[in-house]
């Protein structure tokens, strides 16, 4: 995947910007290949969102990412939320990142779990990835980017954890699914182990 310039609030950027855990970070979604299949859904929603956000959890967890981790780590709260990968960096900067390819409503929790974070000091820092304006548009009732920097922007009084907002998109090197397989009803699966299947069966959809 591409990866685009970020927005930062409160800093985020800044102490980011010399931590090895955040280039690891970018360069494990630059390694990603969006998976594409004209026809799966209408037009012009092509790109496979949940295949792409299994290719994302798998690649994160093999270089040492903690998947799912809680929120409130230390339960202070009783909260079960979670976020979708965190790892702390060498100078001890706690990451808390959440990739959102949903509605403009999962957006709304990201944000809520960044500020809960705050609150019960649980991490450091925030990582909010999510797609430019052009792979939004292949991916249906999503939120882009301009939407979630507005959104931060509009309430940053409010926003309270450091936070950089990532956008990614196309690069050319997007998976054809039709062509690994041509029936398009195969592709229409939205269970996770037909995906981690389909990622074992087909080396295209990892190769670099």
């Amino acid at each position: 995947m591409n990866i685009g310039e970020p927005y930062s609030h409160r800093l985020g950027s800044l102490l980011l910007e010399d931590e090895e855990a955040y280039a690891e970070l970018c360069s494990l979604l630059a390694t990603i290949r969006i998976p594409i299949c004209p026809g799966f859904k209408r037009p012009p929603f092509d790109v496979k969102q949940g295949l792409l956000n299994r290719l994302i959890d798998r690649s994160f967890e093999e270089h040492g990412w903690e998947t799912q981790p809680l929120v409130d780590r230390n339960n202070l709260s009783g909260s079960q939320q979670k976020g979708d990968f965190t790892k702390a960096t060498a100078s001890g900067l706690r990451i808390l990142v959440e990739v959102e390819f949903g509605n403009v409503a999962s957006t709304f929790r990201d944000l809520y779990k960044f500020n809960l974070a705050y609150a019960l000091d649980s991490y450091d820092v925030g990582v909010l990835v999510v797609p430019d304006d052009e792979l939004a548009s292949r991916i249906d009732t999503v939120q882009n980017f301009d939407g979630a920097r507005r959104l931060v922007h509009e309430a940053r009084q409010a926003m309270n954890l450091p936070l950089v907002i990532l956008p990614v998109g196309l690069d050319g090197r997007e998976v054809q699914l039709l062509d690994l397989e041509p029936h398009k009803e195969v592709w229409k699966s939205y269970k996770i182990s037909d995906f981690d299947d389909w990622i074992e069966s087909y080396p295209e959809l990892t190769a670099q």
